[in-house]
């Protein structure tokens, strides 16, 4: 089990050694333009592969126990339902980490399906077929459900709604022509569709130009919110602290998510990720080893892989872990997948020292 100190996950799990592997990968999203904000509500990885949580190996780490959400009774409107409900509540716990499908064309339904098989349970996806299938993962949904018994209940699926300016012109997946909250329903209602029919996390894939549209596009969001079909809400692509806080206070419901790039370039976000502690949002991580190769190479997180006998991406994983974030892969290996599912347990191997040698680092 882990338990939260401060704004780290504490664990004590036994570890397991896994071989070396290449840092080459690890890009799981696609940056659409303008620096935006998102966020979605991730909470603490908890053991095993439990319904919608636990994204690791055999024996994962997954979050805090699913808090009940409110509900309409004969007696209540659903005005005043939404009036009343807790909006921070997301309906499933998300796990650890997530699966990414950027740029997997046409192997997208393989790959997650074979994702799923290695044992992740988070998905993440866009209805932007620019960059992503979304339709794809959605036929993988429905092959694992037939072929291997896992229910789309049991996955935590997240996509996003991607403004106009990120999209190929020639393959829009909603009318261009029409009113931006026209086009945001109809993404909506693709992404239903492509999905079975609920999305657990719904993520604006970069702000508008203005801080107006952002808000009439996260409105929408809201009411798919209020309908139920949407558990939880988040932006990505946003690195300046004040946009994030704009939306952030503005919201009726809060962002859960902040999905970035971790790279040196935005200062590792330290501001922005000091802020999605402090309010309960999970900061998403991709580009993640990519962008960062020489730390993983030496240093304090290629002294403590070689101490665990694990390769520096899992350490790295770990790491973000233990410090509260959730870090997308978007490895097309299956011993990769493998590896990068035993950071939850890792996370709680790592002495002190290195969490802290490793944290001086971003």
């Amino acid at each position: 089990r882990m338990r939260r100190t401060g704004r780290a996950w504490r664990r004590a799990a036994p570890r397991r050694a896994v071989g070396g592997r290449s840092t080459s990968l690890g890009v799981a999203c696609c940056l659409v333009g303008t620096a935006g904000l998102i966020s979605t509500t991730w909470q603490a990885p908890v053991s095993g592969l439990r319904g919608g949580g636990a994204t690791s190996s055999s024996s994962r780490s997954a979050g805090a126990p699913m808090r009940a959400s409110s509900t309409t009774t004969a007696d209540t409107s659903p005005d005043e339902a939404a009036a009343t409900a807790s909006p921070e509540e997301p309906k499933k716990t998300p796990p650890a980490m997530l699966y990414g499908t950027a740029w997997k064309k046409e192997r997208t339904t393989a790959l997650v399906v074979q994702a799923i098989t290695a044992g992740f349970r988070g998905i993440d996806t866009a209805c932007q077929p620019k960059h992503y299938r979304e339709d794809l993962v959605g036929e993988a949904l429905r092959i694992l459900e037939e072929t291997r018994g896992v229910k789309r209940s049991e996955l935590w699926v997240q996509t996003k709604f991607t403004p106009l300016p990120g999209q190929d012109p020639a393959n829009v997946p909603y009318d261009a022509a029409a009113p931006l909250e026209t086009q945001v329903e109809q993404s909506i209602q693709r992404s239903l569709e492509n999905l079975g029919g609920s999305i657990d996390s719904l993520v604006l894939h970069s702000p508008l130009r203005t801080l107006d549209e952002t808000r009439r596009v996260w409105s929408k969001f809201e009411e798919a919110v209020d309908a139920g079909t949407v558990g939880q809400l988040g932006v990505s692509n946003c690195y300046d602290l004040r946009t994030f806080k704009a939306v952030y206070e503005h919201a009726r419901h809060k962002p859960r998510v902040l999905q970035n790039r971790f790279y040196d370039r935005s200062g590792f976000d330290r501001e922005l990720r000091a802020f999605c502690l402090e309010h309960d949002v999970a900061y998403q991580t991709f580009w993640t080893l990519t962008a960062n190769g020489d730390k993983l190479r030496r240093g304090p997180i290629a002294d403590a892989a070689r101490r665990l006998g694990v390769t520096p991406p899992q350490v790295l994983f770990a790491w973000l872990i233990r410090a509260g974030h959730q870090p997308l892969t978007g490895t097309t290996s299956e011993d990769h997948m493998r590896q990068d599912l035993q950071a939850p347990q890792l996370a709680g191997d790592l002495k002190d020292a290195e969490v802290d040698a490793i944290a001086a680092l971003f």
